[in-house]
């Protein structure tokens, strides 16, 4: 049923592998589909996990399945809300330190490691991912989908 293709995270560093692993695992084996459900829920971004979830911890024994094309977490962990931020507290790091000198403080020949900023927003992301991930869904009894809703 899945169609996905991680071929747009790279590099594929651990951290990288361990995102995959967590929010669309390779080897993940959709489950026999239930005959009908009482919430079906396309998509796996911030509103479709918190209502699976939510759902889920009712306690009210509903039969839950979610669908997701691309990675769970949505845009908001995977290109959205996490890589932003980690990016804006480099860059504003860099902010304080020019205005370091206005302040008495000499800080000269520092340098800027985009790899290295890169790379923390990848183990960032990667730390998070299990929040987000396909397995915790199935361990809250959610029907967790990777492919195509229809």
């Amino acid at each position: 049923m899945t169609t996905f293709s991680p071929k747009h995270l790279a590099p594929m560093d651990a951290y990288n592998q361990k995102l995959l692993a967590d929010v669309h695992p390779p080897d993940w084996v959709d489950p026999q589909p239930a005959e009908i459900y009482d919430l079906v829920v396309v998509g796996a971004g911030t509103a479709g996990l918190v209502v699976a979830a939510g759902a889920a911890g009712l306690g009210l024994g509903l039969k839950i399945a979610r669908i997701e094309r691309n990675l769970m977490g949505g845009d908001c962990l995977n290109v959205g809300c996490v890589p932003s931020k980690t990016i804006i507290r480099s860059a504003r790091t860099i902010g304080e330190i020019w205005k370091a000198r206005e302040l008495g403080i000499k800080v000269d020949n520092f340098e800027v490691d985009f790899g290295a900023v890169m790379e923390r927003l990848r183990r960032i992301r990667s730390e998070i991912s299990h929040a987000d991930s396909a397995a915790r869904f199935a361990n809250l009894g959610i029907d967790v989908f990777l492919g195509d809703g229809s």
